[in-house]
């Protein structure tokens, strides 16, 4: 590295600062030693404050203790570090001037001349607790005591005042002044001036001054040793602005054309479906018209029929007259031969009521019949029942089962009679299951009112709750972190004997609630009150529990628990309790509790009956889950036989309903039953008679008359039935021929509103109309079902073209609305769509097209300027922080203790596609499509990351977007300790083993890595350029360095071409002198007062140390 032309640091003026009044001249690499407290820092601490004035100026960094808190005024009053009677801070000084500046000295010029100019500042302060006067200065050479000191009459120094000294400045040395610190601060790193990089300085001298160990050597290589430099994107923050304008205009005439799509889409959808809707209405007319015309043709079919019918019935009733003429004819021949023989008359009579009786004695056994057939199953029901009634342990009377024997006798009349009987002690019975059946209603309503509770008693326990919490549920449900007491308490082991006590010493406090955040629990607590849940206020608890100490062996010990409030809530509540095995032992503390419940809580003295249930913690909760589980079974297993038995009871009482045993109906047959054997017998009398009478010539007379009697009554019946016949045809003829009638006019209408619903049927062919009805007819069903199937596609098209319509009018809106600068031009009402069609096809056929076009253009424009402005840029600041890597380690390749230290880097992943740009460009379409699918789109990603950088430029917040402009951050840093004669396979990281190594391994990289920092801050000129400033200032450097080491980086340094200021302890001193150019050791003397023992005054001074006598001494 060629070693630069630089500005040194030739003299400190120190007048007044701290317990300074002196010039102090140094050359080269100066050293300033002495003991501690002899003020070596408080010379850092002015350079420092000349460099960076008083804001970014940190005094004494290096230093511990009270030290480190000077300020600018303990510096100008001399602060004692010590405090005076009314409590402020004590000075030495009560008012006072303070010169502090740095002189420093440019190469020779052509004439051999060594420019000097002078920069610091005069301080002034009226008082302790005034406001500092300070103005900052630039002198163009060395400043004497008499530039800013005179002699008053009485032959003391004084200061000259603040305009005597400006004037002077300005009028007799040419030089400047100024009351602002940042114009001073910008005047002094001007080629001009100093010759530096302001912004570097102000972050890496107060760094090297603290001299701290450093642990990510990434950062400090980022921070301190490579160049901020983000891209100028204004111009393409403006490109992509115009690019992303351009898109939304282009993505703006998209969603126009998707819109208007949908639109149209809609409109003809609508239209469709009306047209649908209008076809199956037809088709309904249709099928309605074509239903009348099958009903028209199927009347006139039977009319036809009827009146066929009724001209054969017209024959067969005349052959049914002829018939029965002549039969009455031969009727009365055989009638006038028994008139005339009396005993074949009273034959034929007795003969007649014979055949009579035989009906009605019929009709009386038919009836006994039926009364039999009921009082057999009327008694079977009841044997049945009755047979229940015994599996049920009912107490049958006697009475019962003699009623029973009557009923199933032989005797129907008795047997009736009883019945009634028997259905009043079957009231009697029933009564009874009344009662047991409302007995075990009841019992089953109990043990299933019992079980829900056990079910929400175990619900609640599975939920990690012992009882119902409206509280803590309301809470959690608002998303809060809380806890009930008695979940996060734990009975230990050892005080399972206790435990009943301990459920009924804490009480209430087991659903207590531990909120985290007690403002928003309170007032969630005042809309839900819950006056079982008490609100434990956590401040409160600590506060309460800060009083009263955790005695050893209290009932608290018997409780643990994981929740920090809970613990200090039971700290507090049960810290003091003493557990006592007998009641006399209550007196031997102030709040005891025996093992019998006597509970000592003054003034109070309880007796605690133990809890029966044990709900404290996770084993609580365990033991109830199970005793609830065990009552669960069992209350379930009764609550099925009472069940069975409700069951059992409720079917025997059923059955006496169902089969009427209780209210029977017998059959109404008392008279007939008393009739039947006075018609036996007076058929059996007949009978007899007729056998007496009975001849076979009157047998076959009387038979003959029996048969025309018989055939002329038919003939007669027949006769009649063919009129009446005749009758129903002529009335069914006349209505069929009304109903014609109206069918005929029914079927006109409907021919003509069949037409005229064809005729607004517009698009549609006959063919398709034909098909359809035919597919029509061909379902199966009535035609009213057909008819309503074709309504129902009908109204189901029209609600689509309705539903449609509702969505184009819709989209209309939503279009006016997304759209509004040309919404005027469209009626979102309007049923026509002309207008949004026209729209459409100017979009897809001009417009769009125009729009791409332009959107190509301008990301074209932004990509050119994304090339040019930032990757071009970015690669030009990579190259160069990859230049200053090489000049660096070429500088750093010196040997530290057997070791080099080298910077090295390595590409960022996360930046992978960031590389493709920043190395091959942006790719042209041409380009691009030599790339896969999956490069595409990871190239096209880095350029929407870039995009969103960009827009988010002025954005410090957004860290990503910063980090995706600054090339810094497209490698990872690092620093590598590479031992000497070794690969690089041995190197160490020192990123990953700073934090490990001790403090004086890690001095040397550090100071090695500070020495590039100031390179960095310096490097702002040419070789030929004018000279800059090389000054590096450390306090309390090489501390815990060996020897052999400093010795290494004092070489080292001469590599960079710095001049080094370093503040060191004395026991260093023999292995830096020889690397010296200046040694200055510090010196302090205290005065202190006699009477109060207070320091009185402080006297610093520097002696400069002559390195050959030191070497002689060291020698």
């Amino acid at each position: 590295m060629n070693s630069p032309r630089r500005i040194t640091l030739s003299r400190i003026v120190a007048v007044n600062w701290y317990g300074y009044r002196q010039f102090i001249d140094v050359n080269g690499l100066s050293l300033i030693t002495g003991a501690n407290g002899s003020g070596k820092s408080a010379l850092l601490d002015l350079i420092q404050f000349v460099m960076l004035g008083e804001q970014l100026s940190r005094f004494n960094k290096a230093a511990a203790g009270a030290g480190s808190g000077r300020t600018l005024r303990g510096y100008c009053l001399c602060d004692t570090n010590t405090l005076s009677r009314d409590g402020n801070e004590r000075f030495l000084r009560s008012s006072g001037v303070t010169f502090a500046g740095l002189e420093f000295a440019a190469p020779p010029n052509a004439k051999g001349e060594i420019p000097r100019q002078t920069w610091g500042a005069r301080i002034e302060y009226d008082s302790p607790t005034a406001k500092g006067s300070v103005r900052w200065f630039r002198a163009p050479c060395r400043l004497e005591k008499a530039d800013f000191l005179r002699v008053d009459l009485h032959g003391e120094e004084e200061f000259l005042s603040d305009e005597e000294f400006r004037v002077h400045l300005k009028r007799d040395l040419e030089g400047d002044c100024w009351e602002h610190q940042r114009t001073y601060l910008e005047e002094m790193r001007q080629r001009t001036g100093l010759h530096f990089d302001r912004e570097q300085m102000n972050k890496t001298l107060p760094k090297a001054m603290a001299f701290q160990p450093e642990s990510n050597f990434e950062a400090f290589i980022r921070d301190y040793l490579l160049e901020v430099s983000l891209p100028d994107v204004r111009a393409v923050k403006a490109s992509v602005e115009a690019h992303n304008r351009a898109k939304l205009h282009l993505e703006k005439m998209h969603d126009q054309h998707q819109r208007l799509g949908r639109i149209c889409q809609l409109h003809d959808a609508a239209a469709s479906h009306r047209r649908e809707s209008s076809l199956w209405y037809h088709l309904a007319d249709a099928l309605q018209h074509e239903e009348a015309l099958e009903k028209l043709e199927g009347a006139r079919q039977t009319l036809r029929k009827i009146t066929e019918d009724s001209a054969q019935q017209v024959r067969d009733r005349e052959d049914a007259i002829a018939e029965r003429n002549e039969l009455e004819d031969q009727l009365a021949e055989v009638r006038l031969v028994v008139g005339n023989d009396s005993q074949l008359a009273r034959l034929s009579e007795n003969r007649e009521k014979l055949r009579k009786l035989k009906e009605e004695l019929t009709e009386l056994r038919e009836a006994r019949k039926t009364a039999s057939q009921f009082l057999q199953t009327h008694g079977m029901h009841w044997k049945n029942w009755l047979r229940l009634a015994e599996s049920l342990h009912v107490d049958v009377p006697r009475e019962v089962n003699e009623l029973l024997g009557v009923i199933r006798g032989n005797d129907e009349s008795k047997g009736l009679d009883a019945v009634a009987r028997l259905g009043r002690q079957g009231d009697a019975l029933l009564e009874t299951a009344r009662e047991r059946l409302r007995e075990l209603r009841a019992e089953v309503e109990r043990l299933e009112s019992r079980e829900r509770e056990l079910q929400r008693d175990l619900e609640h326990y599975r939920e990690g709750r012992s009882a119902p919490s409206p509280l803590l549920d309301a809470l959690r449900a608002r998303g809060q972190k809380v806890s009930a007491l008695g979940r996060v308490v734990e009975v230990k082991a050892e005080a399972e004997a206790w435990w009943p006590l301990l459920e009924s010493l804490l009480a209430q406090d087991r659903q207590a609630i531990l909120p985290e955040d007690f403002a928003a629990a309170w007032e969630e607590a005042q809309r839900t009150p819950s006056p079982g849940e008490p609100l434990i206020h956590p401040e409160e608890v600590r506060a309460k529990a800060a009083k009263n100490a955790v005695q050893t062996g209290s009932v608290r010990e018997f409780l643990e628990t994981k929740h920090a409030g809970a613990a200090v809530y039971l700290d507090g509540l049960l810290g003091d309790l003493m557990p006592v095995d007998h009641t006399h032992g209550l007196t031997q503390h102030t709040r005891a509790l025996s093992r019998d419940g006597w509970l000592k809580d003054p003034p109070r003295r309880v007796r605690l009956v133990p809890a029966k249930e044990l709900t404290l913690g996770e084993e609580g909760l365990r033991r109830m889950r199970e005793v609830r589980e065990t009552e669960l079974r069992t209350v379930r297993e009764q609550l099925s036989v009472a069940r069975r038995q409700h069951s059992d009871w409720q079917g025997w009482a059923n059955q006496a309903e169902t089969h009427g045993l209780i209210h029977p109906t017998p059959p109404d047959v008392g008279s007939a039953l008393r009739r039947l054997p006075e018609v036996e017998k007076e058929s059996h009398t007949l009978d007899e008679t007729i056998r007496l009478l009975a001849t076979p010539e009157r047998e076959a007379t009387v038979e003959k008359l029996r048969k025309l009697e018989s055939a002329f009554k038919g003939a007669s019946e027949r006769a009649i039935r063919l009129e009446e016949r005749l009758g129903h045809l002529d009335l069914q003829q006349r209505e069929l021929r009304e109903r014609i009638a109206t069918l005929e006019e029914e079927e006109n209408s409907l021919h003509l509103s069949r037409h005229a619903s064809r005729a607004k049927l517009t698009g549609v062919l006959e063919t398709d109309i034909a098909s359809r009805l035919t597919a029509a007819k061909s379902e199966k069903g009535s035609w009213t079902k057909r008819r309503e199937t074709a309504m129902v596609v009908a109204n189901h098209e029209a609600n689509r073209a309705a539903e449609s319509t509702r969505q184009r009018d819709a989209e209309r809106q939503q279009f006016a609305v997304a759209h509004p600068d040309i919404a005027e031009a469209f009626d979102a009402q309007e049923e026509d769509n002309e207008r949004y069609a026209s729209r459409l096809r100017q979009l897809a056929e001009q417009e769009l097209d125009r729009y791409k076009a332009e959107a190509a253009q301008a990301q074209k424009e932004w990509e050119e300027r994304l090339q040019h402005q930032v990757l071009d840029v970015l690669k030009e600041k990579l190259d160069e922080a990859d230049r200053t890597k090489r000049e660096l380690n070429k500088a750093m390749a010196h040997d530290i203790g057997g070791m080099r230290y080298q910077i090295t880097s390595q590409k960022d992943r996360t930046h992978t596609a960031i590389w493709e740009l920043v190395d091959g460009g942006i790719p042209t379409g041409e380009q691009l499509a030599l790339f896969n699918h999956s490069k595409r789109e990871e190239l096209e990603k880095a350029k929407l990351e870039l995009m969103a950088a960009i827009e988010a430029a002025d954005n410090p917040e957004d860290k990503r977007g910063q980090r995706a402009l600054d090339y810094r951050y497209y490698h990872h840093w690092d620093i590598e300790a590479r031992p000497t004669g070794k690969g690089d396979g041995a190197a160490i990281s020192l990123n990953k083993s700073a934090k490990k190594q001790s403090g004086g391994e890690n001095q040397a990289p550090f100071f090695v890595a500070t020495l590039a920092a100031f390179h960095r801050v310096y490097d702002v000129s040419t070789p030929n350029g004018p000279p800059t400033l090389g000054l590096v200032v450390m306090d309390e450097a090489f501390s815990k360095l060996s020897g052999d080491r400093i010795d290494d980086c004092l070489e080292l340094a001469q590599n960079f071409g710095l001049q080094l200021v370093m503040a060191f302890p004395e026991d260093r001193l023999p292995t830096m002198i020889e690397h010296a150019d200046t040694v200055v050791q510090c010196r302090v003397e205290r005065t202190y007062d006699d009477a109060t023992g207070s320091v009185s005054d402080i006297q610093n001074w520097v002696v400069r140390v002559d390195r050959d006598r030191l070497r002689e001494a060291f020698a």
